[in-house]
């Protein structure tokens, strides 16, 4: 490369094979790409940059946060929800009372204690009896048989079943109940607990007994409503 005071710079290319070539380039485009261009290039990336910030500046930012509850807003809401359970469960109630009130159910139900506001739900066949035997076995006698559910599967049946059997001797449960619960009364709850689907097994086991002796089934719902009741001789139904 040669250098003078011209306004030049001369670079000479000797590329063998190649012939020998001579590059002028001018000394004011050399200083305007070194100088010039980098201001240039500031200045236009800071113009940009301030424009870019205007535009979102100027763009409101509408975000809304959800009202969350506070404490005391929650209690409120959760005692609001209980009352309102509350009040739709005295409203059944009293409408089971009236309706006992005004039906009011005469049947005998062995030793169990009438439960409070007791509604005949007989009428609607819930329930049946199938399948009744009557083992006698060394010691005792089994009274079996099923419940059966009278409505569709998905429709499950709850409760409580009591079986009674009653001789000249005298009487015995099924379940077993205390001397205390035979003297005040028994509850309703206090039978059998079932849940039928489709069918549901029964054996009930006593001692041994006179060959006239009664058998008295007794079934409740879970509010204490009866839904079945069958007086047997043996394995037939000779009352409900």
């Amino acid at each position: 490369m040669i250098q003078n005071k011209s306004t030049h710079i001369e670079i000479i290319l000797n590329d063998h094979p190649e012939p020998v070539r001579l590059i002028k380039i001018s000394k004011k485009r050399l200083k305007f790409f070194f100088l010039i261009t980098p201001v240039f290039l500031v200045a236009l990336f800071l113009a940009l940059s301030a424009t870019l910030w205007w535009r979102e500046a100027s763009i409101p930012i509408g975000i809304s946060l959800p009202d969350l509850p506070s404490t005391d807003e929650s209690k409120v809401k959760e005692m609001q929800d209980q009352l309102a359970e509350l009040e739709t469960s005295n409203k059944t109630l009293q409408e089971k009372i009236t309706s006992s009130q005004t039906g009011e159910i005469d049947v005998w139900i062995g030793p169990v204690k009438k439960p409070y506001a007791l509604q005949d739900l007989r009428p609607k066949k819930l329930l049946r009896t199938e399948n009744i035997v009557l083992e006698d076995k060394a010691g005792k006698r089994v009274l079996k048989f099923q419940l059966i559910n009278n409505g569709p599967e998905m429709d499950r049946v709850y409760g409580h079943v009591f079986v009674f059997q009653i001789d000249s001797r005298g009487q015995s449960a099924y379940p077993a109940m205390t001397n205390q619960e035979w003297i005040e009364g028994i509850r309703f709850n206090k039978g059998e607990t079932f849940a039928v689907s489709r069918l549901r097994p029964v054996e009930a086991s006593f001692p041994p007994a006179d060959n006239d002796a009664r058998f008295l089934i007794v079934i409740f719902n879970r509010e204490g409503d009866l839904i079945l009741r069958q007086v047997l001789s043996g394995t037939t139904v000779v009352g409900e």
